[in-house]
Order: C-alpha cells, then structure tokens, then sequence
C-alpha cells in the first residue's frame, strides 16, 4: 500500500555530519584506497615474473580507481558507466534523473541521494576491471569474504552441531512440536544478528540440550530487537501451503552460513520444500554473496575436517543439484533504485517474487532499498514506507547501521537516544519486521 502525497527526501552527504555524509566522506575512500592497493600489491607481484602485460593493466585498473577516489573526494559529478553490461542504459538514466533532484543540475558524492552514490561507487569498481583486459572478472574483496568464514571455523561447528541435534529433534506432536517453534527462533536470531551472532556460538553458550534458544547471550540479545514481528513471520510460515521461501541474501561468510543453516531446518521441518537465494551478479558492498562466494562455503565445508561441517556441506552441495536450494541472480540487486521501481524496472523479478510464501530481506542494504532511504519519521508503519513494494509477505532482517528507521512505537526512538545516541548505526539494535498484503 501506499499513500497520497510524497515520500519525505532521501538521505543525502549534502546533509553536513549525518551519517550519510561521514560515510561518502571517511568510509567510502577508505574502500576505494584498499583496492587500489590490492592491485598494485599484485602488480608489484607480478613484476618479479616479469609479466609486463598484465602489470600495464593493472597500472590501467589503478588510475581508473584513483580517478574515481579523487571524484568522489572533491565532489565532482557523476559520470556514466562505459562498460558493456546490460543494466549501463539504466546507470545512466539514474544520474541523468539524479541531477533533477539536486542543485546546479549536477549529481555528485555530496549532493545526490547517499543510496545512488554509494552504489554507483561500487559499480565504477566494478567497471575498472570490466574495462580491462586481464581483470576482467577479479573480485577485489574476495580474500576478505573468504576469510570471514574461515575466521570463524569454530563458530560454525557450534551451530553445525546445534543444526544436527534440532533436525534430529524436529516434528511429531506435542513437545517436539514445540521445539520446532523453539528452534525456529533461535536460527531466526542468528540470522538476524548475521555476522555478529559468532560472540554467542563461540563463547560456548549454544549447547545441544533441548531449549537451545533461551542461552543468556542470545536472550541479552533479544533485549535489543526494537521491532519484534517474529510470530507474524511464524504464522505465515507455518500455516500457508506454500512450499516456496526466498532469502535476498547479505554477506557471504559467516552470516551467510547461518542463513542457509536456518534454511536447512525450515526444510527438515517441512515448513518448506525449496529455497530460492538471491545473490549478486557482481562484488558489491565489499561483503554481498554472490553465487561464486555460496558454492565456494560449500565446498569449503565439505573438505573440513570435522565430521559434522562437512557432511553438512556434502548435504548442501546436493541441495543445489536436486534443487531444493535455488540459486537466484538479478542484475536490479546492484543497481540504484529502491524496491518500490522493482515492478517498473525489473517486472520479471517482482513476479518471481511473488512465488514465495514468505521473502526474508536480509541486512543494512535491503533495509534502506526497502524503504526507499529516507527522511521517514520513526514511527511511519513499515508497509506504508515500502511505498507499494510487496510482491509476497515479506521479513527483514536487520541490525540498525544507517540512520534510518520505520515502525516504532511512539516515543520508543526517544528511549533509544537516552540509552545510545548511535543507536541506529552502531549495529548494536536489530528488527524483524513484517509485512502483508491485507485482505
């Protein structure tokens, strides 16, 4: 549903000390800086080998991303996308309509929508190696999501283990069934807190006793999910024929891990019959999944020495070939437009969508694209921010890392700011938050 009228203005770096600002102005060049060394470390590399070639497309690689730090860090316009993938007409008319939003009809880092300029800088690193010759297809932050999961070794046995005994404890009546709804919480929260639920499985306080889920930690936890909507995501779940669920993924790693666990049990507990994963098409925001980035955790967990982590990567690797794991990829997950032009832009995903029974968005990215990231005030319902976007029931998943938030109760911001003045991108708070059509 939407409303009459306009939806408040985006978050923008023209907004001096926000957020969005601090970010386009610290973080953002911090990135940018990180690859550029990546390759000329590479580079170097290469010139003990004496591959000339190859170390004159990377100095090509580095002054297309120096060129584009110094852009942004100057405020300079935006400029078109040169490359040759499919969605570079769609680039193009985003700045181009980009510049009827701000003054002197220019877009740039500080004066366009923070949402338009922090993915147009991931797609300009993702044109610098498209446009050369022997980087085409380098992931420039493929070592750090690879080693996020490894880091985290002993963290993922835990919740391997913790997965194990709940499928062996799931179905039948009366207990068991309430220990299907006592695990589904559980694996919820993990998916929810993502990459920062590791603090809870590796301090040991997951045990594989029965009532997993009410550890101290993950309670203490509980204490800062601002908007709680887990039962409605309950219902909906365990009530609708529908075999279909879709995850729109987040990070790779150890988050993504926890998301395919809890998609593991909600097929074991034939609360689905198959799982589509929307992944990205290209490296986008440093840590999002890509197709690349899931088969590799599987085969990684297949060759793990420890018994449970690899027949679970096993299980996982046929999952994908009799597809009851769907992988998913849609170029509109690295383009600029909030979820509300899915259905003008990309009609065919919005129907594909639709499928499911229940769609879980996870993570900071999604969140923001979901409700358009703007000036909303807090206490907006979240379907009407959505602003007509809900193809299918749908969930986030989110921890607060950007300042902006729907579908609080009236003065529950105000509490908050007592408590931590950076309670909306500290990442210490987290929703889940629900959304139907109404009948």
């Amino acid at each position: 549903m939407s409303a009459g009228g306009e939806r408040p203005e985006p978050l923008s770096g023209k907004d001096e000390g926000s957020f969005a600002y601090l970010t386009i102005r610290d973080r953002l060049p911090v990135i940018l800086t990180k690859v550029i060394d990546l390759v000329h470390r590479q580079a170097s590399a290469l010139s003990e080998s004496n591959q000339q070639e190859k170390i004159e497309d990377s100095k090509g690689v580095i002054a297309k991303l120096s060129k584009l730090r110094y852009e942004m860090k100057t405020n300079k316009p935006l400029t078109q996308m040169e490359d040759d993938r499919p969605d570079v007409q769609i680039w193009n008319d985003t700045i181009e309509k980009g510049k009827s939003l701000v003054d002197q009809n220019k877009i740039t880092s500080f004066t366009g929508a923070w949402l338009i300029v922090e993915c147009y800088m991931y797609r300009k690193i993702y044109e610098a190696f498209a446009l050369s010759k022997q980087h085409k297809c380098f992931d420039p932050f493929q070592d750090q999501k690879e080693e996020s999961f490894k880091g985290l070794q002993n963290s993922a046995i835990s919740l391997a283990q913790f997965l194990k005994h709940s499928i062996h404890n799931s179905g039948g009546d009366g207990e068991e069934k309430r220990n299907v709804k006592n695990v589904f919480d559980t694996l919820l929260q993990f998916c929810l807190w993502g990459n920062r639920c590791d603090l809870s499985i590796s301090s040991g306080e997951i045990t594989h006793e029965e009532g997993a889920g009410q550890t101290a930690h993950l309670q203490r936890m509980k204490e800062n999910i601002i908007v709680d909507n887990s039962q409605d995501v309950w219902n909906t779940i365990q009530s609708s024929e529908n075999p279909r669920i879709d995850f729109v993924l987040d990070n790779s790693g150890f988050e993504l891990f926890t998301d395919l666990c809890f998609a593991e049990f909600l097929l074991h507990a034939n609360l689905a019959k198959e799982i589509h994963l929307h992944t990205k098409q290209i490296p986008w925001f440093v840590s999002d999944a890509s197709n690349k980035d899931v088969m590799w955790m599987a085969q990684q967990m297949k060759g793990s020495s420890n018994k449970c982590l690899s027949e679970l990567g096993e299980l996982w690797i046929q999952r994908f070939q009799d597809r009851t794991f769907i992988l998913q990829s849609h170029s509109f997950w690295t383009q600029a437009q909030d979820f509300s032009e899915m259905k003008n832009v990309a009609p065919d995903l919005y129907e594909e969508l639709s499928n499911a029974k229940i769609v879980f968005f996870k993570g900071d990215l999604n969140y923001r694209k979901l409700v358009g990231d703007r000036k909303w005030n807090h206490t907006i319902p979240f379907t009407l921010a959505l602003w007509g976007f809900l193809p299918a029931p749908l969930c986030s998943l989110r921890t607060l890392k950007a300042d902006v938030q729907v579908g609080l109760s009236p003065g529950q911001d105000d509490k908050l700011q007592a408590i931590n003045k950076e309670w909306m991108t500290s990442g210490s708070y987290a929703v889940i938050q629900y959304a139907h059509h109404l009948d």
